[in-house]
């Protein structure tokens, strides 16, 4: 089979060609050497062409330019036997690649002069040993072979048979054919890279993919461009990889995914390439270091992460002027995230809050006319103008209210309005959980109320909402519940209030979870089954559990694209 190579040629200046051999690399240099025909003048009498021509001598014409140009790799017996010496005839049958290889370039030095004046003269030796044994090889079938096989270890550059052909990779691997990666990128990294283009970067910013036709969001070149970095960097590729494994563990339920081992390599190699790297390079890395340990639960070893990610804010003078604004929307999103799991504030000011919807929204791109919002969770209406309800809760309810439209009736999909309108929402109910987590009640009922209320935020505005999130918040909601010493005179006969806590806890929890049935059973000593059945007795067959739990919700809040699959559950556990 013909040797076949690779060629890798920037320009003709090119000094990188591949990661091959270094048998491989000189024939590939005297291939692009030769690959095209230098063009001499006709009265150049270089000493090289003069040197050559004496070489040669008179026992052999000179070949041809064109000749001399193809004839690049000629393999050759060594030169202590002859053609007819057995020892050759062993050599070649048993060892045929161990030939040397000579090669002629373009513009001959005395190395390669020597070297083809070799040539001529062991030819040129052969052939007159050859005249006197005319009779001998016409009749020797071994002897035809061996000249055969001389005359078949020429290899002519413009060959069909030696020319060399596309060859799709260099490395063995397809992921990294190239070889360019610093981390050995076998399988699973590869899984774990595509996972961060392909599945978590996209999620970041959900809300605004919604609105657009092929899921493109502002960010989305930037996820490319942190895998290619990170195929350069140690660090933050091993700090990306333990991220996202720790993300398929956590969200996916898939266990051992070597979020351990990845950790310990990023932070290892951080301590020693600290100081070298750039503050671009070491926020990125403090990011998923960040991220890796959150979704672990490793929530000290994150804080920590954050204070550094604070002084690096500071010596660019603040969050809002680091260059890469993906970057900026990954922290703050991420700070929230953390936060609501500890209900604590968030560690970063919340400066991004756009306004309300039709004071932030052009009239050309407002979806519809600004709206009376009093049909939206008419149940929070009274509480909120009595006096039960904090001012606090109550301001932030409007709020609420304001996104619970749009997600109902923002139905004008892949419009730009449409499009604008969730940009807009996936910021305003980031800044609407950042009041929600600044805020503290010494009632355990308005505790309650503010977690809730954080929850349905969560679970209807964000992608980890049910898949993470509302399971890791679901026992602190059912902590504050267990806490009300009196939870009648705590609620102020606001039962219904107290039961729609309740639903969203059962509904965030995880499933066949201690905290899901407790939230159930709290749910059946509060009479729920007891007054869904009398209802629907009162309705008719038509009416299910599911739909009357369905109109009991939405005198609050609800979103029934998201809810509805743990608001079925909950009404088949119910039933």
């Amino acid at each position: 089979m013909p040797r076949q190579f690779l060629f890798v040629n920037k320009d003709a200046d090119s000094s990188s060609l591949t990661r091959s051999t270094a048998t491989e690399q000189s024939s590939i240099n005297s291939h692009v050497q030769r690959g095209r025909r230098h063009r001499r003048s006709g009265n150049n009498t270089g000493r090289s062409g003069n040197r050559a021509r004496k070489a040669v001598g008179t026992s052999k014409p000179a070949i041809p330019v064109e000749e001399e140009e193809e004839a690049i790799v000629v393999d050759t017996p060594s030169t202590s036997a002859s053609l007819d010496s057995p020892i050759l005839d062993r050599q070649a049958t048993s060892e045929p690649s161990r030939g040397k290889q000579i090669k002629i370039p373009s513009r001959p030095h005395s190395r390669a002069q020597t070297s083809r004046s070799t040539e001529a003269e062991e030819e040129s030796s052969n052939d007159h040993s050859s005249q006197g044994t005319t009779s001998r090889a016409s009749s020797d079938p071994s002897h035809n072979a061996k000249k055969k096989r001389k005359k078949g270890s020429v290899m002519l550059l413009n060959s069909r048979d030696s020319s060399p052909r596309d060859i799709t990779q260099v490395i063995g691997s397809s992921v990294d054919p190239f070889g360019q990666s610093v981390v050995k990128l076998d399988p699973h990294v590869a899984r774990l890279c595509r996972y961060f283009a392909e599945s978590y970067h996209p999620s970041v910013w959900n809300a605004e993919r919604w609105g657009s036709v092929d899921g493109a969001y502002t960010h989305l070149p930037s996820a490319k461009l942190i895998i290619q970095r990170a195929m350069q960097n140690e660090v933050e590729m091993n700090a990306m990889l333990a991220a996202m494994a720790a993300r398929i563990e956590a969200v996916d339920r898939i266990p051992d995914q070597g979020t351990n081992k990845y950790m310990g390599n990023a932070l290892v190699a951080v301590r020693q390439r600290f100081s070298s790297s750039s503050k671009d390079q070491l926020l990125f890395i403090i990011f998923h270091l960040y991220a890796g340990e959150a979704y672990r639960q490793n929530y000290p070893a994150a804080k920590i992460h954050m204070r550094a990610a604070k002084a690096l804010f500071a010596s660019w003078g603040g969050l809002n002027h680091i260059p890469d604004p993906a970057l900026r929307e990954l922290f703050i999103i991420g700070d929230l995230h953390v936060s609501a799991v500890l209900l604590e504030p968030t560690e970063l000011p919340c400066d991004y809050d756009p306004g309300s919807y039709w004071t932030a929204t052009p009239l050309e791109l407002q979806l519809a006319p600004e709206q009376d919002l009093g049909s939206v969770a008419p149940a929070f209406l009274g509480p909120a103008t009595d006096g039960y309800l904090p001012d606090e809760l109550g301001d932030v309810m409007h709020e609420i209210r304001e996104c619970a439209w749009l997600l109902r009736y923002g139905t004008v999909e892949h419009s730009v309005a449409y499009k604008h309108a969730l940009k807009w929402l996936q910021w305003r109910s980031a800044a609407i959980r950042c009041k929600l987590l600044s805020m503290a009640f010494s009632d355990a009922s308005f505790e309650a109320i503010r977690v809730a209320l954080l929850l349905w935020v969560l679970i209807t505005t964000v992608t980890l909402g049910l898949k993470l999130l509302g399971h890791r918040m679901a026992p602190k909601l059912q902590s504050l519940l267990r806490t009300a010493r009196n939870p009648y005179h705590q609620w102020k006969g606001r039962v219904d209030i107290q039961i729609w806590v309740l639903t969203i806890g059962a509904m965030c929890a995880g499933t066949d979870t201690e905290e899901e049935n407790w939230f159930i059973e709290r749910l059946f000593e509060l009479g729920l089954p007891e007054n869904i059945r009398l209802f629907r007795e009162m309705q008719g067959p038509e009416a299910t559990t599911t739909s009357v739990l369905r109109n009991f919700q939405e005198k609050f809040f609800y979103y029934d694209k998201m809810q509805k699959p743990r608001l079925e559950r909950l009404a088949a556990l119910i039933d």
